[in-house]
């Protein structure tokens, strides 16, 4: 068998193992995310710490509910280490991504859920239906970015937000 193939099986058993863990711990529906959230691949995770073992700096709790973020308004600390915990309330899948805002990555890159089109220094991340993400990063850029969800009809069902980098 072709590797890419064998790779992509490998994956896709990944992510079903994935949304069956953030399946089983997923919240109700009046549900609001709470200091370290330690949901995602690997329930047992400390959220705080990255691979590597280096604390964040600051830790971001983000909801998504209703196709809105909450809270739409979120702002980090240019030059520290960032962690972002994205809690999926909806029933079905959502992503963000923040547009022109370039990142140095840290961390298991793996718990920010396969985003498509991604790269090693943008910041998006993706969850299933219920399900959760965590990436953790530092931005050196000070300035104002836009995130939205970029699953059709999603944006222009007002799922965008702002992060400032101050």
């Amino acid at each position: 068998m072709p590797k890419k193939w064998i790779a992509g099986m490998v994956l896709a058993a990944v992510l079903i193992g994935a949304g069956v863990v953030s399946a089983a711990c997923g919240g109700g529906e009046n549900s609001a995310p709470t200091g370290n959230v330690s949901h995602g691949m690997d329930p047992g995770m400390d959220m705080s710490t990255p691979a590597g073992g280096q604390r964040a700096d600051v830790v971001v709790d983000l909801a998504v509910r209703n196709l809105r973020y909450e809270p739409a308004t979120i702002e980090v600390p240019a030059g520290k280490t960032v962690q972002i915990n994205l809690r999926n309330m909806d029933g079905t899948e959502h992503d963000m991504t923040v547009d022109g805002l370039r990142v140095v990555m840290m961390g298991d890159l793996r718990m920010a859920g396969h985003h498509a089109g991604a790269s090693a220094d943008m910041l998006a991340m993706h969850m299933g239906a219920n399900g959760n993400a965590s990436v953790t990063f530092r931005a050196d850029e000070k300035g104002l970015y836009r995130f939205y969800c970029t699953l059709p009809g999603h944006k222009d069902a007002g799922m965008i937000g702002e992060m400032k980098v101050i």
